[in-house]
């Protein structure tokens, strides 16, 4: 089970990785995937240097309130911020409900900008964007 979610999040981490380049090819990606093999983070570079963060989310790991922490650190470091659940177990509304309320706590602690994209995806690797 673990193998095929991992090879699954790569799967959708691969799809991601062609919207993002069609729509910007000066950005490249790489994937790091977590220990467990249950979540992942897509790095977003401009000319080697970090622009965004991605997180895949995994049934077992998506809307987890331990991972919330690590969701407002990158946003508030980084300044820009994307996360994907898996619709299967949150639709566009949850999703949004989660992301907004991650987006307004990160606010709270900087004066920076912050850039934050919502999405979720299926299971065609399908991805989908929260407003």
């Amino acid at each position: 089970m673990r193998e095929e979610t991992k090879v699954f999040l790569e799967m959708v981490a691969g799809k991601r990785s062609e919207k993002i380049r069609e729509a910007s090819p000066g950005l490249e990606t790489q994937l790091t995937m977590d220990d467990s093999g249950l979540r992942c983070a897509l790095q977003v570079l401009q000319n080697g240097e970090l622009v965004r963060l991605e997180f895949i989310e995994s049934a077992n790991t998506a809307g987890k309130q331990v991972h919330f922490h690590d969701y407002i650190e990158v946003a508030r470091s980084i300044g820009s911020l994307a996360i994907m659940f898996p619709e299967a177990k949150f639709s566009r509304d949850m999703a949004s409900s989660i992301y907004q309320s991650i987006l307004k706590e990160a606010r709270q602690g900087t004066d920076r900008e912050i850039s934050f994209l919502g999405f979720v995806y299926d299971d065609r690797r399908n991805i989908k964007r929260v407003e």
